[in-house]
């Protein structure tokens, strides 16, 4: 068996799942599963340790959104990273996506140049606390060059 921790690509086009498997598969991730819905990921992600989640945004019955907010909210999951794919992002998407946990965006079609910087940065952040109180005092409260004091 690999050292290499599985992968989990969710997306209801099948096509994709192949395209996004065979890329996982270059980058040196020899274990990709694919499904096609939120809640056969849930079963798959329940059943077996993921190192990422690769997740359409638009999905039904449930979203890219919907899974984020399962994964996050289960103490055994919640540090799985996550990335949400889709062909184009509101600034709401990304901003409820944000809130719920979503660890990065690609948009599709992606390539492999892409996909390896977006998994760099995702599969070397930091583990999640449960217990992290909000910071009392605004990020914003800082004085940027260009813009000045906030």
């Amino acid at each position: 068996m690999s050292e290499t921790p599985p992968i989990l690509i969710v997306d209801d086009q099948v096509k994709l799942v192949r395209l996004v498997t065979e890329l996982m598969n270059r980058l040196g991730f020899p274990e990709v599963d694919g499904v096609s819905d939120g809640q056969q990921a849930l079963e798959q992600l329940r059943s077996r340790r993921y190192g990422l989640v690769i997740s359409d945004l638009d999905m039904e019955p449930m979203d890219g959104i919907q899974l984020l907010r399962e994964i996050r909210s289960d103490d055994t999951l919640m540090n799985t990273p996550f990335i949400l794919t889709e062909t184009s992002f509101s600034f709401e998407d990304i901003n409820v996506a944000h809130i719920a946990g979503a660890d990065a965006f690609i948009l599709k079609p992606f390539d492999l140049a892409l996909l390896k910087t977006k998994l760099k940065q995702v599969l070397n952040g930091r583990p999640r606390k449960r217990d992290t109180p909000p910071t009392p005092v605004s990020s914003l409260k800082l004085d940027f060059p260009l813009l000045g004091r906030f």
